[in-house]
């Protein structure tokens, strides 16, 4: 089972939302693609349990694996300190045979009332779409007379204000995934066999804190290179790039890029095309770096996607591993700000672009 896990707790303004055709139509923004065939669980705080806190998204189950859903994706929610919560289902599973009557996959929405039940969180909305679109009819589960069709999503608080933040609202989960795509086979042996060439050819008497500072000059310029739009990087670039993320004071400064207001979507992007441009193992470390660029803006669904690629390359990978339990569990993007503090680590932050360099 597929899931995403979108923690909006201190990573973006507060988005309220009452009306349940509202909050239907919010989910593509939030999730940053539109969800089909999809169960979204969403969590709720504030003094009246209005305010939109975690999300978490999954594949709907084929008949018979309801409670094998259901135990996936209820982890999230036994400490959190929630309020209430709405369930919303999209789509059908292709497998599941239509009800003779009302909407489907209501064992699964039944049993995941009993679970939250037991977790003596009530759930205020129980709904479902056939897919998110303006004008597409809802309905709820429990209450009779519930429905009615949806707002265009586009027309959104939430839409307009994650679009302010520079949010980006893919077409599908596949686009998104397509952007961390790998580079074509050909380019990534090639680069590996100068990347493993590279590193034997390192000077065992030289401390590697001696390479740092040429390391730091290769970022930043990358990252001033990406400010300009450019993103011809050589594969010569490339190569250096991938040693220099594999540095941890490096990897450090890349972790507080996500919090320098003038240059982190430009250190993004440039991670974004390095997951996607250098080979295995060394791809994890763009990869993490991404991840937590992407969690700490609240964007759940390209942090897992990113997590996966990096521990893809690198099984084990410690940091990859400590950012999806952080995930996984839905922890508030505040708790993890401090990865990102740290006294020394090297400048490869270009300066605001009306200062000079």
């Amino acid at each position: 089972m597929t899931t995403t896990t979108n923690t909006l707790d201190g990573a973006l303004p507060t988005i309220t939302l009452a009306d349940p055709a509202e909050l239907i139509a919010s989910l593509p923004p939030l999730l940053g693609f539109r969800p089909a065939d999809s169960l979204l669980l969403l969590g709720l705080t504030g003094a009246e349990g209005r305010r939109l806190r975690s999300m978490v998204r999954a594949d709907l189950p084929p008949e018979g694996k309801e409670p094998d859903a259901v135990c996936a994706v209820m982890d999230v929610f036994g400490h959190n300190g929630l309020q209430a919560v709405e369930i919303v289902v999209v789509g059908n599973h292709p497998a599941q045979p239509p009800p003779s009557s009302g909407p489907p996959h209501r064992l699964l929405v039944d049993l995941l009332g009993e679970a939250f039940e037991e977790l003596r969180i009530p759930v205020r909305h129980a709904t479902w779409t056939p897919e998110i679109r303006g004008g597409a009819p809802w309905c709820c589960y429990r209450e009779k007379d519930c429905g009615g069709t949806l707002p265009d999503d586009l027309s959104t608080v939430a839409a307009a204000t994650i679009a302010m933040q520079g949010g980006v609202t893919y077409r599908s989960r596949e686009d998104l995934l397509r952007q961390l795509a790998p580079d074509d086979p050909e380019a990534l042996a090639r680069r590996t066999e100068m990347l493993n060439a590279a590193i034997d050819a390192l000077d065992p008497s030289v401390p590697p804190a001696a390479l740092t500072p040429g390391y730091a000059k290769a970022v930043r310029a990358a990252i001033e290179a990406v400010r300009r739009g450019d993103l011809s990087f050589s594969d010569e670039q490339l190569v250096e790039l991938a040693m220099a993320l594999c540095d941890p004071y490096i990897r450090d400064a890349g972790l507080a890029a996500a919090r320098v207001p003038h240059c982190s979507r430009d250190a993004e992007r440039l991670w974004l095309e390095l997951v996607r441009r250098i080979p295995a193992p060394e791809r994890a470390e763009p990869a993490v770096l991404l991840a937590y660029s992407a969690y700490l803006r609240g964007e759940g669904a390209l942090a897992g996607i990113a997590l996966d690629n990096a521990l893809e390359a690198s099984p084990g990978h410690v940091l990859a591993d400590l950012l999806e339990r952080c995930r996984s569990t839905s922890m508030p993007p505040d708790r993890l700000r401090t990865l990102a503090q740290h006294e020394h680590h090297p400048d490869i932050f270009p300066p605001p672009e009306n200062e000079p360099a």
